[in-house]
């Protein structure tokens, strides 16, 4: 327990077909990474959500990213451990916008960053710091994956949950709406776009079970359930061509290795191309999942375990932390997922709250 996770990025955490043993510890031998495919024109990508493509250019970010505040520099707006010092964390980015009206109001159109359907549409600026937003649910490269539109001045006219949209297509006018009591000034108008993973598809039946009585404006849409990506590091991917989602999340780098004890994890059933087969997947039932967490809690690296008795030999925990890398928490600390209690690494409260929610079997 505690022990310091390697530096390598484990480029073999894509769908891996090895003839391992069955016990508690049969680790797969690495195999080289995965050639990406050459660029497709007619494969479906991530587009920017604006006009706005200033990230391209050489040095470009101060055009393209809306800091916090006058004086703050660019990365206060982009994605990552950027907000308070590096404690909290700001899981999209900050779009500037490029066009106003008479009154210095932002007339950017906001459209869809790729072919999808509606997931979620928040109307009521008071139920949220992001105002009014949208999420759209797609799918990349086979897997699951939303994006997010916040703080517009205005949703599209015809929008509803369920509908389809199409890459390119209107979802709104970028604008400043938010609950926060400062609020946002016209000059910092943007548009707070993401790019992430939901983690659980019953997340309203495990809020209920973690916040007895707790309120939930927004179903399984819910932030909480939300994690994001670099979606800047996402689109410049995506321009420089052979972007793949599987890939993508492969090279994130690992924070810890944690231990599930129980039979089924529903990440493993809705990303497949995460998880490690072995021998035993198909004659016996898993016991417990070795999980990699990258700094946002986001699941990369899943390999079910099949020896008996793990649990008990664990003295009986559901949640084990193997592993971590303190180089990358010193680098990304702001989700405070573990913390050292003497010479032993530990979870947060914050990480077991994750892990609750990964591990959640649901209910009918």
């Amino acid at each position: 327990m505690g022990r310091r996770l390697g530096l390598m990025r484990l480029p073999w955490l894509m769908v891996l077909v090895v003839a391992t043993g069955c016990g508690e510890h049969s680790e797969p031998a690495p195999t080289p990474p995965k050639k990406l495919p050459a660029a497709n024109p007619q494969k479906s990508k991530f587009r920017f959500p604006t006009d706005n493509r200033a990230l391209l250019r050489a040095a470009g970010e101060d055009d393209f990213f809306t800091p916090t505040g006058p004086g703050r520099s660019w990365r206060s707006g982009s994605f990552g451990c950027v907000r308070n010092t590096g404690t909290r964390i700001h899981e999209g980015i900050d779009i500037r916008a490029l066009r106003r009206d008479e009154n210095g109001e932002a007339t950017d159109s906001v459209r869809a960053s790729r072919d999808g359907k509606v997931a979620h549409i928040n109307s009521n600026i008071a139920a949220s710091n992001y105002g009014k937003y949208i999420v759209l649910k797609h799918e990349a490269d086979g897997l699951p994956v939303y994006t997010l539109y916040a703080h517009l001045n205005a949703v599209a006219d015809g929008l509803e949950v369920g509908r389809s949209v199409k890459a390119g297509e209107s979802v709104g006018i970028l604008g400043r709406t938010s609950n926060t009591g400062d609020g946002i000034s016209k000059e910092r108008a943007h548009l707070h776009f993401e790019i992430g993973l939901q983690i659980h598809t019953q997340f309203e039946s495990w809020f209920h079970h973690w916040y007895k009585g707790g309120k939930n404006h927004h179903g399984a849409w819910n932030g909480m359930n939300l994690l994001g990506l670099d979606a800047a590091e996402i689109l410049r991917a995506e321009e420089a061509g052979g972007f793949d989602l599987a890939s993508h999340l492969s090279e994130q780098p690992v924070l810890c290795r944690v231990r599930i004890h129980q039979a089924k994890i529903e990440w493993a059933d809705r990303f497949p191309e995460l998880v490690i087969q072995t021998a035993c997947a198909e004659t016996l039932p898993a016991q417990a999942w070795e999980v990699d967490l990258n700094f946002n809690a986001i699941p990369i690296r899943l390999k079910p375990l099949y020896a008996e008795g793990l649990k008990a030999k664990a003295g009986g925990v559901r949640f084990e932390l193997l592993e971590v890398n303190d180089e990358v928490r010193r680098k990304h600390p702001c989700r405070s997922l573990i913390f050292k209690k003497g010479a032993r690494w530990v979870l947060t409260t914050k990480g077991q709250r994750a892990l609750d929610l990964l591990a959640w079997p649901g209910r009918e």
